[in-house]
């Protein structure tokens, strides 16, 4: 992570959380695997650190982004360029305004339920992916898993984050290190705006 700034959850080529630990890719899902647990222990791990930021940033996946890259993905989830908003469903539109709006919200919230409308689940991965949100998982008190949906302006305010990186410098400078991780490794992770 720290050579690069990156570190995938899981991947079949690029380094992982789920090879590292389990000490070679997992075919599948993770969870059933005997290291799931490890696994499971050094992703939360990884989310708790104050250096880190997850992200839908490679391939649409679960990425881990060290500090160093705050201000590119800032940048770029900022950005309001054509592959981000092209496209939106209107209740992907209706979320993205909320959390616009609120700054942070919870897809558990029954207010930003009605608002939102019944397909919130799903637009609330289309706007991470297109990395228009940072999005969290939250267990909340039944038991039950939601999202904790941030824009943005409020993040970078919560972590006092002041970067003026031109959005396209920052794609050009993450691709190509997207490019080096994938030729060093045999990989194919894309960037979601040159998917």
């Amino acid at each position: 992570m720290r050579r690069y700034g990156l570190l995938l959850e899981s991947d079949p080529k690029l380094p992982s959380v789920v090879s590292l630990v389990a000490g070679k890719p997992i075919a599948g899902s993770w969870w059933g695997h005997p290291s799931g647990g490890a696994i499971y222990r050094e992703v939360r791990k990884l989310a708790d650190r104050s250096d880190v930021v997850l992200l839908k940033l490679l391939n649409g996946k679960v990425t881990f982004v060290l500090d160093t890259l705050w201000p590119h993905v800032y940048a770029i989830g900022c950005g309001g360029e054509p592959w981000q908003v092209i496209g939106l469903s209107p209740h992907s539109q209706r979320l993205l305004a909320l959390v616009r709006r609120h700054g942070l919200i919870r897809t558990d919230d029954p207010r930003i339920r009605a608002a939102a409308g019944s397909q919130i689940s799903g637009a609330a991965l289309d706007l991470e992916r297109r990395l228009l949100v940072l999005g969290a998982q939250v267990h909340t008190e039944s038991g039950r898993h939601a999202k904790s949906l941030e824009s943005w302006p409020h993040w970078s305010h919560r972590k006092k984050l002041a970067s003026r990186l031109p959005a396209t410098r920052a794609k050009a400078e993450l691709a190509e290190l997207v490019g080096r991780l994938n030729a060093e490794f045999k990989g194919k992770a894309r960037v979601p705006w040159a998917a």
